[in-house]
């Protein structure tokens, strides 16, 4: 029976901490640290490679990016460079230039891209993640090729011209 009391204050300790995990409040969705808080508008399910209707996905089996707005791309050039979806330095520069502007970093569509989240419409998500590595990559490549004319854009946005 001695054998058995290091296992019994084992599993009790287990239950303690359980009940103290359970009893703790849950983080605040949205939430990021240092009291920020960052509301993201309702979204329908996200789209992925399982669920998406004909005329989404392209011949080899990519999203199409041209709904992505400044911000989602801007997130999306974080997210293919953290997880090493591409080499080229391209990427980098373009979510770190599109990222300075105070209304891009605060916009949900830059917290969306950043989870690889892709904005396939006005109104829809679609979730990278569900897409194999190479599909991933390509998906960043083509996003980073909307780089000069969002930044064109941006720019000209920026100094306040409307041509």
């Amino acid at each position: 029976m001695q054998g058995f009391r290091p296992v019994c204050a084992a599993l009790g300790l287990c239950a303690v901490l359980v009940s103290v995990a359970v009893a703790a409040p849950a983080p605040t969705p949205g939430h990021v640290g240092g009291g920020h808080s960052l509301k993201v508008p309702a979204e329908p399910p996200f789209m992925t490679v399982a669920n998406a209707p004909p005329g989404i996905l392209d011949y080899d089996g990519i999203p199409t990016v041209e709904y992505a707005t400044p911000a989602n791309v801007a997130g999306l050039m974080y997210y293919c460079d953290h997880n090493r979806l591409v080499t080229d330095t391209t990427v980098r520069s373009l979510g770190r230039e599109l990222a300075r502007r105070d209304d891009i970093r605060r916009a949900a569509d830059y917290a969306w891209g950043g989870q690889g989240m892709l904005r396939i419409s006005p109104r829809r998500l679609f979730d990278m993640k569900t897409l194999n590595h190479d599909q991933r990559g390509a998906v960043c490549a083509r996003t980073a090729l909307m780089g000069p004319d969002l930044l064109r854009a941006e720019r000209h946005k920026a100094a306040g011209r409307h041509d």
